[in-house]
């Protein structure tokens, strides 16, 4: 096992070295530069040219994009444009915080899925079947921000049982009440949001499972469909799950743009916003970098856990 990760990493050099091209190529072809977000009017053609030698936009393209990627290798992503503070040290701020928001929610949901997504599988056509798809057509058909709006009228204004914005109350920083407090209305947005998708994708595995020679045979030795969900359909559902879960890291550097920004929460989302409306670049190519960077990682991971979970990949060699 560590011979393979240790190969498709070789593997991944390659493939990051075209990803930082690319993202670099596409911030260039933009129709607005670095220079254009912090130059006013009133600025001298001599005053431009000199912020643009000061940030080394007068060079040739390759060069500037390899003395980004230099930088990238030293653990330096640069300095925003907007207040000349580290890209570097504000990620490592952010990302923790939207881990804190993202990892839980998603958990749930996908617990949340594996139990419904099961049961509509096993009552296939059922009114619990219709029920669970019609929880999953309301969820998908919510708009996330709607719903965080609904959340913070109700909980946050009318009833005031809950805070609307950030992640502490000021002065209690080390509050785990306080935190919850803050954490429950946007956890439980990202939650509903999460959850449609992986139900109906899990209640297609499950039926999909149904047709395998393996429930034919546990059905003429007797087992009940109870059992042969519980101790063979849901083990086996967990195989296409698992490219979920891969599938997700890249929210962690992303994060939950709306929700984040609507809560105010100092997550990766509400910078790569602001970054955005203020032509950022510099911060934008390090998000969309680190993003690209996750789903290849995610990719390897999910491939190595099917290897943990399926015998016969282990047994076959293969990747996928």
């Amino acid at each position: 096992m560590i011979k393979y990760i240790l190969k498709r990493l070789l593997q991944l050099i390659p493939l990051l070295l075209v990803i930082s091209f690319i993202v670099f190529f596409l911030i260039h072809l933009a129709p607005y530069d670095a220079i254009d977000a912090i130059v006013t009017p009133n600025m001298s053609a001599e005053t431009v040219e000199l912020m643009k030698q000061r940030y080394g936009l007068d060079q040739p393209f390759l060069v500037q994009y390899v003395k980004w990627l230099t930088e990238i290798f030293k653990g330096n992503m640069g300095f925003s444009l907007l207040n000349q503070q580290s890209i570097s040290a504000e990620l490592a701020t952010r990302i923790p915080n939207t881990m804190k928001l993202v990892i839980p929610a998603y958990i749930t949901a996908l617990i949340l899925a594996m139990v419904l997504g099961l049961l509509a599988a096993a009552n296939k056509n059922k009114w619990l079947d219709k029920i669970i798809d019609g929880l999953c057509s309301i969820g998908i058909a919510t708009p996330t921000f709607w719903f965080a709006m609904i959340l913070i009228y109700f909980l946050g204004y009318k009833l005031n049982l809950l805070p609307i914005i950030g992640m502490y109350t000021i002065g209690q920083d080390a509050s785990f009440g306080d935190f919850f407090k803050h954490f429950f209305m946007p956890y439980l947005v990202l939650t509903v949001a999460f959850f449609p998708d992986l139900t109906r994708y899990i209640r297609t595995s499950a039926l999909s499972q149904l047709n395998e020679d393996y429930v034919t045979v546990q059905q003429a030795f007797g087992a009940t469909k109870k059992e042969i969900f519980m101790k063979h359909i849901s083990r086996n559902v967990l195989i296409p799950v698992v490219t979920q879960i891969g599938q997700a890291l890249p929210m962690l550097v992303t994060g939950a743009i709306i929700t984040e920004s609507i809560f105010g929460w100092p997550g990766v989302g509400p910078y790569m916003m602001t970054a955005t409306k203020a032509l950022d670049y510099p911060v934008i190519m390090a998000i969309m970098l680190l993003s690209a960077t996750l789903v290849i990682v995610g990719n390897l991971l999910s491939d190595v856990l099917y290897r943990l979970v399926d015998p016969r990949i282990r047994q076959t060699g293969g990747g996928n």
